[in-house]
């Protein structure tokens, strides 16, 4: 069985397009969660080993930065004191289906 080798493009339009001319315009897409972040597929050759390449894409920020609910309000606290209080990472709401394809 083939290795699947997970590619992810800045943009829908560079997905597709390198997916274009690595398969030699034999790709198949297929529509996944993220309603415009469609999955291309198609063998390839790496190195003598023959995998399974998956294009997908992400269509602006998945990720946010954010600060507890006790320091995000202008006056919750010493702007000093936020160089040292950790920053919280989190999956925006409406990229989670582009986290999404990443695991599919």
């Amino acid at each position: 069985m083939p290795i699947r080798v997970l590619n992810v493009a800045e943009k829908p339009s560079v997905a597709k397009e390198v997916s274009r001319i690595l398969s030699n315009g034999g790709s198949r897409s297929r529509r996944g969660p993220a309603q415009y972040n469609p999955i291309h597929e198609f063998p390839y050759n790496i190195n003598g080993q023959a995998v399974d390449m998956v294009f997908t894409s992400v269509a602006g920020h998945l990720m946010e930065l954010d600060f507890s609910e006790q320091h995000r309000k202008w006056h919750g606290c010493p702007p000093a004191e936020l160089y040292s209080v950790p920053v919280l990472r989190k999956c925006r709401r409406r990229r989670r289906t582009c986290a999404y394809n990443w695991s599919s």
